[in-house]
C-alpha cells in the first residue's frame, strides 16, 4: 500500500512537470532575447581630456552595433548648451540621436559634459572641442571600429564645437551639425529673445531695443567669457571634411536661413565642396516635433531627420560624399538677427549703468532719510522742494523695477513676460510711465531750484538729488524709458 502511494505521487509530480514544461516553454521561447539579437550593446567607458587644471576624466557610454559586420564606422556626439548638473550636458540629452546612429550600424559614443572650465556664465568651446577629439580617439582604439571612418555630430552649441574639433584634427572623418549657428552666441541669443518677444505679441520698438539689443550690450560687457563673441566663420573655412548641416524650418533659437548662407559662403570660400545643407520642413531647433509654432519642443525626433543623417553617413563612409548641395525649401525667418549687438560701445558698459543706478538710489534714499530725520526732530528747514522729493521717490522705484525686470527677462530666456498691451509688456509700460514721471519731475525741480527767490542757498541733499536726477535723464533715454522718445 505504501509502495502504491509512492508510485502515484511520482506519477503526479511527473505529470505536473511535463505540463509546466509544455506551458512555459513556448512562453520562454517567445520572450527570450538572445544576447546578440539586440541592434546594439552598451559599454560604460571613461577617457581623459584637457590639460593642467582643466584635465578631467569624462564618463561616457559606447553603443556598439551587433550584427554581421566585424568593424563599424563611428561617431561621437557633442551636446547643446547646459551643464551636466542641470541636465543639459548629460548623456540622456542626446540619447535619442545616439540610438539612431547605433541602430544604423554606427559605433556611437556619448558622454557627460565636462565640469571644469564650463559653466552657465563661463564657457570654453576650445575645451569642449578637446573633449570631442579625445572621444574620437577613444572610439578609434576599439578593434571593432574603422579608425579612418569616425566622425562627429553636434547640436546647437555643439554646432560651434564640432567644426572646431574637425578643424584641429584630421582624424575626424566627417561632421554633422543640427541647428548649428552661423553667428556669434550673443547675436544668436539676442535673435532668440527677440523671437520670443514677438511671438508673445510684443512689437514696440522701445521694448525690443531696450530689453534685447541694449540689454545684450550690457550683459556682454558683464560676461567674463570671451566665447560670447565667438565668430564661427574662420573655423568653418578651415574644415575640409565632408559636412552635413541640418536646420529645422521653424527653428526659433538659431536663424536657419542666415546660418545656412554663412556656412555655404565659408565652404565655397575655402574650397570645401563636400557639403550638404538641408532644411527639414516643420522641424524645430533640435530637429524635433514641436508645438506653439516651434517654441515648445515635444522631445520626439521629427520624421525624416534620422534618415537624413544616416543615409548621408553611408554615402560618406562608402567614399561617395555628396558635393555642394542644398536640400529642402529655405525657410522664412521671423526676423533678421541684429548685428549691432556684436559691438560694445563705452555707453554700453555695465559699470557705467550700475554706477548711475547706484548714485540715483543712494541720493534718493538719502533725501527720504533726511526728510524723516527732519520730521522726527520737528525742524522746519527746507531740505528739498516738493518736486525733488517726489522725483527721488519715483527714481528709486524706476531703477529697482527696471533692473529686476531686465535681469529676470534674460535669466528666463524671454519666457512669460506677462500681459501685453499696445505692443508692449504691461510691466514695461508701467516702468516707462514711472520713469517718464521721474524725468518730468526732475526738470521741474531743477527749474524751481534755479528760480528760487532771494538766491537762497540749496541744501547739500538737494544738490545731490538734482545731480542724480540729471544723471537719470540720459540713462532713461538710453533704455527707452521715456514715452516721448520711444
Amino acid at each position: 500500500m505504501h509502495t502504491y502511494a509512492n508510485v502515484v505521487r511520482k506519477a503526479i509530480y511527473f505529470f505536473i512537470a511535463v505540463t509546466l514544461t509544455f506551458v512555459l516553454f513556448p512562453y520562454g521561447w517567445a520572450h527570450a532575447t538572445p544576447t546578440n539579437s539586440a541592434p546594439f550593446r552598451e559599454e560604460k567607458v571613461t577617457f581623459v581630456s584637457g590639460t593642467g587644471p582643466f584635465e578631467e576624466v569624462i564618463n561616457g557610454t559606447m553603443l556598439i552595433p551587433n550584427g554581421q559586420a566585424a568593424m563599424h564606422p563611428g561617431i561621437v556626439l557633442a551636446h547643446g548648451s547646459g551643464t551636466t548638473e542641470r541636465g543639459g550636458g548629460s548623456q540622456t540629452a542626446v540619447r535619442k540621436e545616439a540610438e539612431v546612429f547605433a541602430n544604423a550600424g554606427i559605433a556611437t559614443l556619448l558622454y557627460n559634459k565636462r565640469s571644469k572650465g564650463y559653466s552657465k556664465t563661463n564657457r570654453s568651446y576650445e575645451l569642449l572641442a578637446q573633449d570631442l577629439i579625445a572621444g574620437v580617439q577613444a572610439l578609434q582604439k576599439r578593434p571593432d571600429v574603422i579608425k579612418s571612418k569616425v566622425g562627429v555630430w553636434g547640436i546647437s552649441e555643439g554646432g560651434w564645437v564640432a567644426p572646431i574639433a574637425a578643424a584641429q584634427s584630421k582624424e575626424i572623418a566627417f561632421v554633422i551639425t543640427s541647428g548649428g549657428p552661423g553667428i556669434s552666441p550673443v547675436q544668436q541669443q539676442s535673435w532668440n529673445l527677440e523671437n520670443r518677444l514677438r511671438h508673445q505679441g510684443v512689437s514696440a520698438h522701445s521694448a525690443i531695443q531696450s530689453l534685447v539689443r541694449n540689454g545684450a550690450g550690457v550683459m556682454l560687457s558683464l560676461s567674463p567669457s570671451e566665447t560670447d563673441m565667438y565668430d564661427p566663420v574662420p573655423t568653418l573655412k578651415k574644415v575640409q571634411q565632408p559636412f552635413l548641416a541640418i536646420w529645422g524650418s521653424i527653428d526659433r533659437q538659431v536663424p536657419p536661413a542666415e546660418s545656412a548662407q554663412i556656412f555655404k559662403d565659408a565652404f565655397e570660400s575655402s574650397g570645401n565642396r563636400l557639403y550638404t545643407l538641408q532644411f527639414i520642413e516643420g522641424a524645430d531647433h533640435p530637429i524635433y516635433n514641436s508645438s506653439d509654432n516651434g517654441f515648445r519642443t515635444l522631445k520626439t525626433l521629427y520624421p525624416g531627420y534620422a534618415e537624413a543623417m544616416t543615409s548621408w553617413i553611408k554615402q560618406v563612409v562608402a567614399g561617395n560624399p555628396p558635393v555642394a548641395q542644398t536640400l529642402g525649401k529655405t525657410p522664412i525667418q521671423m526676423s533678421l538677427s541684429s548685428t549691432e549687438v556684436k559691438k560694445i560701445d563705452w555707453y554700453d558698459l555695465y559699470w557705467l549703468h550700475l554706477g548711475v543706478s547706484a548714485i540715483v538710489l543712494i541720493s534718493g534714499i538719502s533725501v527720504w532719510i533726511a526728510l524723516l530725520v527732519n520730521k522726527i526732530r520737528k525742524r522746519k528747514t527746507l531740505i528739498v522742494n516738493g518736486y525733488t522729493r517726489w522725483a527721488s521717490l519715483t527714481a528709486i522705484v524706476s531703477i529697482i523695477s527696471f533692473w529686476t525686470y531686465l535681469v529676470s527677462f534674460w535669466m528666463n530666456g524671454g519666457r512669460n513676460i506677462g500681459f501685453v498691451l499696445f505692443g508692449s509688456p504691461l510691466i514695461w509700460l508701467i516702468i516707462q510711465l514711472i520713469s517718464t514721471v521721474t524725468v518730468i519731475l526732475t526738470l521741474i525741480a531743477l527749474i524751481v531750484a534755479i528760480r528760487r527767490r532771494g538766491g537762497q542757498q540749496r541744501h547739500g541733499i538737494e544738490t545731490l538729488a538734482l545731480g542724480a536726477g540729471l544723471m537719470f535723464i540720459p540713462w532713461a533715454f538710453y533704455w527707452h524709458l521715456c514715452f516721448f522718445i520711444s
